[in-house]
């Protein structure tokens, strides 16, 4: 008997089906879209121009997923991958199955076409989400390997070792055991092996969280330069090498074996490491701010509130700006492009002497950059942690002329208080927004809308929530004067932008 066809289907793809493919655009995620009886059938690892042989592997009512098996016709944009994980055919055209790393997706494009992507899906997305027809400026990039200041890894195991790991690009939670990562800075990979050398001599593969047993569910390891600005000195002496912190996120509250971690990695003098519970019933690794474990050599270990004193710190330094950072502080993983960020942020053209607000602070990098060209700084932030280490750095640099702030934004600016948001903080002439990737909250928008400052300066590391709340913004009060996309990203999908909005 024939089976019958739901009459919502579109098309008659099935799961395990072999179907050829003319790839003629890259989605959001970077990957490979095609057409096939009607539906968009999505492709990682190939590039627009390039005919593919592949499998479906999901079949829904007006789209369908697959993995390339062959590679029929080859794009004049593909370049060879440095990372022997990334997923790319072969020589003879066939792509291996095997597990991927999921870590970069566009490797295999050349680096201008990479940039050309960017912001066209900065684009698709103001006009497709925003409805804004605008101009977005060519995608500025910088140095395309070795950028990444941080590393989230999982700890993967490989011939009865520990290794570091990445999650695979194919379903699971498995991570990709890796020899090498070209992308992160020279010195934080350098640091990640001594560490991984130093766990594999002193307690093995049973360290690892595989679902059901082991200690360490991840390691964050971030790259501190160190070195002091170019017109302040944050240090006592100047240090040009940089300073390794690994957070380690526990499974359980096994203080001893973290203790002994501790004494390894202290004595081996590579990194700066802290601990904090990550529950494992929860489906991905997560740092909780207020589980650190503070421990130290020949002292009692003890769960709670962290008590972070400035000397395990860090000092961080993006371009001329220092600033103390604390193991889960919010910084840009690429600094090179931070710095040409925010630069290009102090050189919109907005007024100055007046009152700006910088309503995602974090550790008030940019905040206090504000301070030299307006009267009053206020800078608002969630973390307490990071407000109290603004703070700190404004002391320690005599630089006190921002006012802090350690609330939720949508606190501060909305009216769930029942105050007025101008009773709170002001009418500010520039509010600068960088909200986490969700983007700002409802309440956030209408406090803006209800203030109407002079010039908003909106930076996102999302498009599509980004276009969302210019949505809001642009209907009656604001016009888009800038769109710049800047790649903090290299060889990923990810990228930043920056938006000036001037009143209407």
């Amino acid at each position: 008997m024939a089976l019958s066809v739901p009459p919502h289907t579109r098309h008659s793809l099935q799961v395990d089906e072999e179907v050829g493919l003319a790839v003629d655009r890259l989605n959001s995620m970077g990957e490979g879209v095609g057409r096939k009886e009607g539906a968009a059938v999505f492709t990682p690892g190939v590039l627009p121009g390039e005919q593919v042989t592949a499998r479906i592997v999901k079949s829904a009512r007006d789209f369908a997923r697959a993995v390339a098996i062959r590679l029929e016709s080859r794009s004049l944009d593909r370049v060879e991958p440095r990372c022997p994980l990334h997923l790319s055919p072969r020589a003879d055209g066939l792509f291996e199955d095997s597990r991927h790393c999921g870590g970069c997706q566009l490797q295999s494009l050349q680096r201008a076409e990479q940039l050309e992507f960017k912001r066209g899906v900065v684009h698709d997305c103001l006009t497709r989400i925003g409805g804004l027809e605008v101009e977005v400026l060519p995608t500025a990039g910088g140095h395309a390997w070795g950028y990444r200041n941080k590393m989230a890894f999982s700890l993967a195991t490989k011939n009865k070792r520990l290794a570091w790991g990445l999650r695979a690009l194919e379903a699971g939670d498995e991570a990709v055991p890796l020899e090498s990562c070209d992308i992160a800075r020279p010195e934080l990979w350098k640091a990640a092996g001594r560490v991984l050398e130093c766990l594999n001599r002193d307690f093995g593969p049973t360290l690892a969280w595989d679902g059901r047993e082991g200690l360490i569910r991840g390691v964050t390891l971030r790259s501190h330069t160190g070195r002091p600005g170019l017109d302040r000195t944050p240090h006592d002496r100047a240090d040009p090498s940089p300073c390794i912190v690994a957070l380690f996120a526990l499974a359980s509250q096994d203080a001893e074996t973290a203790l002994g971690i501790v004494r390894s990695l202290e004595a081996l003098s590579v990194v700066r490491p802290f601990f904090c519970f990550s529950d494992p019933r929860a489906s991905a690794v997560y740092y909780d701010r207020a589980r650190f474990l503070n421990m130290a050599p020949g002292r009692n270990a003890f769960w709670g509130e962290a008590q972070l004193r400035e000397e395990r710190c860090a000092w961080h330094t993006t371009g001329e700006w220092s600033t103390l950072v604390g193991p889960t502080s919010f910084l840009q993983v690429n600094d090179e492009m931070a710095e040409h960020l925010y630069r290009r942020v102090l050189e919109l053209p907005f007024g100055s002497g007046g009152f700006a607000v910088d309503a995602y602070c974090g550790v008030g990098i940019l905040t206090r950059a504000l301070a030299g060209r307006f009267e009053r700084v206020v800078g608002i932030e969630v973390d307490p942690q990071s407000i109290k280490l603004a703070r700190t750095t404004a002391r320690r640099l005599a630089d006190c002329r921002v006012e802090w702030i350690a609330e939720p934004a949508e606190a501060v600016f909305g009216r769930s208080s029942g105050s007025d948001s101008r009773t709170r903080i002001g009418r500010p002439d520039l509010v600068i927004l960088d909200p986490p990737r969700k983007g700002c909250q409802p309440e956030v928008l209408r406090a803006l809308l209800d203030l109407l400052p002079v010039d908003v300066v909106y930076i996102s590391c999302h498009p599509a929530a980004l276009a969302r709340d210019l949505k809001v913004l642009c209907r009656k009060s604001y016009g888009v004067a800038t769109v710049e996309p800047f790649d903090l990203f290299p060889q990923t999908h990810h990228v930043e932008t920056l938006v000036h909005l001037k009143r209407k």
